[in-house]
């Protein structure tokens, strides 16, 4: 085994007052929770909340880091197939690597077994990005409250909505009638208008309704999903 340098304890010195970096802390924890306590959908399990990706690149912003994806690569194991990821936290000024992290999303998982694989590889992203900012963050998200792990991480102890089955074991269609051909152009019209892709449409169908494609929009959904996907699926940035 290669001899390794003795640690000098001069490498263990502090380079900023704590008191400051606290002080700065609390504000940005302050700042973040401002922010998160106005979400519509928070994530709580047992009674305590846990951040989504976006909410970690919220606080990242405070400290001018981002997260960038490496690579994703297929895997399989037996039947079982899915991505994994591996993503860097870098710091904006001046590009170093300061965490990485590899995730993955297989559909043996409870909440992804029925999607289709371009979902997968999306979300095998979104851990991996979300768990290498977590490993610089998690100090701060702490300081405001929130559990430290990524609610992407804990979709396994998330609990699905069970729907009603009928007495054949078939599960019921849908209530209510579905919106008809012409409304079904004018939301892809709407939601293309935000620069999304079908694929980010689709996903973003199947993750905040449930629904495989806009033929199954129920008319009672109809104007809340329109709204809603000019707001949650626009760049940053942009307007209307």
């Amino acid at each position: 085994m290669e001899n390794l340098p003795a640690l000098d304890e001069r490498d263990l010195t502090i380079h900023r007052e704590p008191t400051l970096v606290l002080e700065e802390a609390k504000r940005a924890a302050k700042a973040l929770s401002d922010i998160i306590s106005g979400k519509k959908k928070p994530v709580i399990i047992n009674n305590e909340q846990y951040l989504e990706f976006e909410d970690w690149m919220t606080v990242a912003r405070f400290y001018g880091i981002t997260a960038k994806v490496i690579y994703t690569n297929p895997i399989s194991f037996g039947d079982v197939q899915g991505f994994e990821a591996r993503a860097v936290a870098i710091l904006v000024s001046t590009g170093m690597e300061i965490s990485a992290a590899e995730a993955m999303c297989l559909n043996d998982e409870q909440n992804w077994k029925a999607r289709p694989l371009f979902m997968l590889r999306s979300m095998a992203q979104t851990r991996a990005c979300a768990k290498a900012l977590r490993n610089v963050l998690a100090w701060v998200v702490v300081l405001a409250g929130y559990r430290p792990t990524p609610a992407e991480e804990m979709e396994g102890v998330k609990q699905p909505l069970q729907e009603p089955q009928k007495k054949n074991g078939e599960k019921p269609k849908p209530s209510g009638e579905v919106i008809s051909e012409a409304q079904q152009k004018r939301f892809f019209a709407i939601a293309k208008n935000t620069k999304a892709s079908n694929d980010a449409i689709k996903e973003w169908l199947y993750k905040e309704f449930d629904l495989k494609s806009s033929k199954d929009i129920p008319k009672s959904l109809y104007d809340e999903i329109c709204n809603r996907v000019v707001e949650e699926l626009k760049e940053p940035g942009s307007e209307g």
